[in-house]
């Protein structure tokens, strides 16, 4: 097998290469989340508690905005709740661009909020759609790809666009939206399974009540349960990950606080230090997965999680520029061989007609964890120190660990996966 990410992605369906060509445009035009702040702050000359108040709201509407995507690409289908989110997202961003009154901008840049995350669970669900099991995991990592590689160049490129005229972030934002759109409605068709039908008695062999037999369920003996709240896995999945992310969110907000004020290293170290995360998840992490996959992905996931701690772990005992690299590199193998690892299983359990709201509930998850960290986080981080604020982290990611390893060996088998599927389903 290659190791040439670019040739493991060439083995993708044509409709799935065409959704992470779409994602890296989208995500190269990333501008307005990371400089939202500044341009609060700088040109609209807006106060600290006003910014905070509209960040929340901000932050809000993007989980809401998942959960909404989740239920509209089971019912609406995964193209048009693609389409929604992206046209209706980069009109949104043009239009603040072209509007600089903070009478029109608030209102618009709230609604953006709650638009522009709809398409979140639909492209994942797009994957597991279109990708047989033994390769979902690849695909999310294709998927983490694309945003990684746009993220990181598109914030290089922001920063220039900033200090040049803050609307070219919202019009840059905005169009390279549109151009993902347009590529959706052109080149990309719906995916969604049909839901399963009953076989009648007396129906034939070749009627065309006949079921599917890969989004059928597998137990005969139960009926699944199509919501995801009222599925014990499920939920001890999203409680796995949102412990996850509490913890992974640290790099972003403990950190830099580390490095800098206790280690003494000016904040481009700790610039450099983030920025190699997002660089090797973008280059290794697809082959790393597709190498990986005849191996058990919820005891890789185990392996990640507890890697990932580990590396947390180790941040706190040399306050030294070495020795953070090092914790970089631990943790972000954990990463790698964790996240794609728990979405494969999530796209896998969920029934197919109910993968949407499964991957969205799944996802908002980060969402909500990153905007729970800080305040859980900087008491703490202040309140023990470094040694033993980093220290505690393990202790954090043991019971995940745990949790992960018990449903490798209960669940995660062929006769429970509802969404098991040995071949690509047809657009």
């Amino acid at each position: 097998m290659s190791l040439n990410p670019v040739r493991v992605v060439a083995r993708f369906p044509r409709p799935v290469r065409l959704l992470l060509v779409g994602t890296l445009v989208n995500k190269l035009g990333t501008f307005i989340v990371p400089y939202l702040t500044l341009v609060l702050l700088r040109d609209f000359r807006m106060a600290e508690g006003e910014v905070a108040l509209l960040l929340f709201a901000y932050g809000a509407g993007s989980v809401v905005s998942i959960l909404v995507g989740g239920v509209l690409t089971d019912r609406l289908g995964r193209r048009r709740t693609l389409l929604l989110s992206l046209l209706g997202s980069g009109v949104l961003a043009v239009v603040m661009g072209l509007l600089p009154s903070p009478r029109f901008f608030v209102p618009l840049l709230v609604a953006f909020g709650f638009i522009a995350d709809l398409y979140r669970p639909a492209a994942s669900a797009i994957i597991g759609d279109l990708l047989p099991s033994s390769e979902r995991a690849t695909g999310f990592a294709g998927l983490r790809m694309a945003v990684n590689l746009g993220w990181a160049a598109g914030t290089a490129l922001g920063g220039l666009l900033a200090d040049w005229d803050w609307r070219l972030l919202f019009l840059g934002d905005g169009l390279t939206t549109l151009a993902y759109g347009v590529l959706v409605y052109f080149m990309i068709p719906e995916t969604r399974p049909q839901a399963s039908v009953p076989v009648s008695p007396h129906a034939t062999a070749g009627a065309a009540l006949k079921p599917d037999p890969d989004s059928a369920p597998r137990d005969s003996r139960r009926r699944p349960r199509t919501s995801p709240f009222a599925d014990l896995v499920f939920l001890e999945s999203v409680a796995v990950s949102f412990l996850f992310t509490l913890i992974f969110c640290s790099h972003l907000v403990v950190l830099p606080l580390t490095v800098t004020q206790s280690a003494g290293y000016p904040a481009v170290v700790f610039g450099l230090m983030a920025a190699l995360n997002g660089v090797l998840v973008a280059l290794f992490e697809i082959t790393i997965v597709a190498k990986l996959k005849r191996f058990r992905r919820l005891r890789l996931a185990a392996l990640g999680y507890a890697l990932a701690a580990l590396g947390f772990g180790m941040i706190g005992l040399v306050m030294h520029w070495a020795w953070f690299l090092l914790a970089v590199l631990v943790f972000t193998l954990g990463e790698i061989l964790s996240a794609p690892q728990q979405m494969a299983f999530i796209a896998d359990w969920a029934p197919p007609e109910a993968r949407g709201r499964y991957l969205s509930l799944y996802q908002a998850t980060w969402s909500v964890a990153f905007a729970v960290n800080p305040a859980l986080t900087l008491p703490l981080h202040e309140a023990l120190g470094e040694r033993l604020f980093w220290g505690l982290m393990p202790l954090v990611a043991l019971p995940g660990v745990i949790v992960l390893l018990r449903l490798d060996a209960t669940v995660d088998r062929p006769e429970r996966l509802r969404g098991l599927s040995h071949g690509p389903t047809p657009p």
